[in-house]
């Protein structure tokens, strides 16, 4: 995924501890300083092993088939999380969006995981579908905070695991003779 991808997921992830804050303690909260200074520390982080990797000239590219992969599943999230949002309204249960959102993230990591190849993205999406699911079902507001925080710590873990595998991808390329 690299630097950038990880950056998003770090971002997205930001945006949903956010909204699941703001759904159970309100947007005064003194809470919400706590996904931003975690979001600047992985930045922080990100960038430099960006800059480290970048140094060295081994940044991991994308293959075509794993770029166009990448294209169609995030135009696919878009169009999906605007059909969640218009179903959860139209069928009468607005406050199920975020959580309908959430499962709409998780479904288009399914084939991210296959096209990049990245497994971990198999995990993460199968636990944000879950977890959106299960939130649904739990009393309101509690259940899209539950849904959104679970999206949130799934970001950012997924967001680690790809600044791993670009450190651990320079080291392999930078070590061989």
């Amino acid at each position: 995924m690299g630097f950038w991808g990880a950056m998003i997921m770090s971002f997205w992830g930001t945006v949903f501890a956010i909204a699941g804050i703001v759904q159970l303690d309100g947007a005064r909260s003194p809470y919400l300083a706590i996904p931003v200074a975690v979001f600047a520390a992985f930045a922080v982080y990100a960038r430099s092993v960006h800059q480290a990797i970048s140094k060295d000239g081994q940044i991991r590219k994308l293959t075509q088939r794993a770029e166009k992969v990448v294209q169609w599943a995030t135009i696919g999230e878009g169009i999906g999380i605007l059909i969640a949002i218009n179903v959860a309204n139209n069928v009468g249960h607005p406050e199920l969006k975020l959580a309908a959102i959430a499962l709409v993230v998780g479904l288009h990591f399914l084939p991210m995981a296959y096209g990049i190849p990245f497994w971990q993205f198999y995990v993460l999406g199968a636990a944000l579908i879950f977890t959106s699911i299960l939130g649904m079902y739990l009393p309101q507001p509690m259940g899209n905070a539950f849904a959104v925080l679970m999206a949130c710590v799934g970001l950012w873990m997924a967001a680690l695991f790809a600044m791993r595998r670009e450190l651990r991808g320079a080291l392999t390329v930078s070590t061989k003779p």
